[in-house]
């Protein structure tokens, strides 16, 4: 029998499995990245090549943290912001990300987002998706605004920062730091604060608290009074 028109098509669409729409994902959001960091309103001096532009936007979306040109000196600040949402979205899981739209958005989520999002996320099952949504979402942003607050007022207060720049400089070392992305303002990274604890501090607590994962920071929320239900992976994570 013949297949209908059409047919192969959805076939290759329904066979598409988690794991590649999450590399799907991932290489729509490093396109899109590419294309905006080489707009001319993202960068300073001279027009970055393609793959300057690519490999920053690969590095910030797969919170790598390696670097090509000076961060600081070579974008602007919305080329900077362009990082700074790459980085967000790298950290939260792209997946996780467009699942979250969708279910803000259209308050729903199709099978698809729900099983790559559960790849992305390595959620349980499929039931506990909203739930770990809210606390990936909820648990990301309350870290990344306590130590955006503390670095804002200590680059403020402490090395007389105007009150934008020493916010952007709180918010983009926050974000940066929770992620473990690497990238920083600064041309020298951090190490002209080395001996600065109110900055080292709260950069060192942002990076232990995102490094543990999501699936232990879900299974806290879920059993944190009782330690007998912990997975094999919480408890070492935590030792």
């Amino acid at each position: 029998m013949l297949p209908s028109a059409g047919g192969p098509a959805r076939l290759g669409r329904r066979r598409l499995r988690p794991a590649q729409l999450i590399v799907l994902s991932f290489v729509l959001a490093i396109a899109l990245g590419t294309a905006l960091l080489l707009l001319p309103i993202a960068w300073q001096d001279r027009a970055p090549t393609l793959l300057e532009a690519a490999f920053t936007a690969t590095s910030a979306t797969t919170v790598t943290g390696l670097g090509v040109v000076d961060t600081p000196t070579f974008w602007t600040g919305f080329g900077q912001a362009v990082i700074l949402g790459l980085i967000k979205v790298g950290g939260l899981g792209v997946m996780t990300f467009t699942a979250l739209l969708g279910l803000v958005v259209l308050h729903r989520m199709d099978l698809a987002q729900r099983l790559g999002t559960a790849a992305s996320t390595r959620a349980p099952g499929l039931g506990d998706l909203r739930s770990v949504l809210a606390t990936v979402v909820g648990f990301s942003t309350l870290v990344e605004s306590l130590v955006a607050v503390a670095l804002t007022l200590r680059f403020l207060l402490g090395y007389g920062m105007s009150p934008g720049r020493a916010l952007w400089n709180g918010v983009f070392h926050a974000v940066s730091a929770f992620n473990n992305a690497g990238f920083a303002l600064f041309s020298t990274s951090l190490m002209e604060f080395v001996g600065d604890p109110l900055v080292c501090l709260p950069i060192a607590a942002a990076i232990i608290s995102g490094g543990l994962g999501l699936p232990v920071v879900a299974a806290l929320r879920r059993h944190g009074r009782h330690p007998e239900r912990w997975s094999l992976t919480v408890r070492l994570v935590l030792v």
